[in-house]
């Protein structure tokens, strides 16, 4: 009986890692092919913004958006609201001069809400994933700041 404890062991351990491997497995991919998830376990903050090239609101948010990504305090993803994919996509985050990532699949659905109807839409999502605010227009770090500060307000106070 001893014998056969050490292989069950090793089979329940092997269980373990292969589902904890799955749980940190990325939802997502950006259009350099890296995985992205929603949820991030260095507890920042998500700024999921939803753009279209045609929008001329959304042009004039992405500096605003670029600058944000580059000070890593908050996560910057976007979207292509028309879900263009590979060279339609790369062109189109050139155009824009996009500096933060874009997801190359729709995120609306994991995040349980529609497609917005008035563009730019910047969704603001917890740490754990979970979406908290949409706010809707060309949006400012100021802007996203405050949205996330107020969420953040609303967490410690226990609503």
């Amino acid at each position: 009986m001893p014998r056969c404890f050490p292989p069950l062991k090793r089979l329940l351990l092997l269980f373990l890692m292969a589902l904890l491997s799955s749980c940190s497995q990325p939802e997502f991919t950006d259009s350099t092919g890296k995985g992205v998830s929603l949820s991030d376990s260095q507890g920042r903050w998500l700024a999921l913004n939803i753009w279209a090239e045609w929008c001329d609101p959304c042009r004039e948010e992405i500096p605003e958006l670029n600058a944000l990504y580059q000070s890593d305090a908050i996560r910057v993803l976007g979207y292509d609201f028309d879900n263009s994919q590979g060279a339609e996509l790369e062109s189109k985050i050139a155009s824009l001069a996009i500096a933060f990532p874009v997801l190359t699949n729709n995120p609306l659905e994991r995040l349980k809400t529609r497609t917005p109807q008035v563009l730019p839409a910047t969704l603001i999502v917890s740490p754990q994933g979970d979406l908290v605010e949409t706010l809707y227009g060309p949006q400012t770090q100021n802007t996203i700041g405050q949205a996330i500060r107020k969420q953040q307000t609303k967490v410690a106070a226990g609503g």
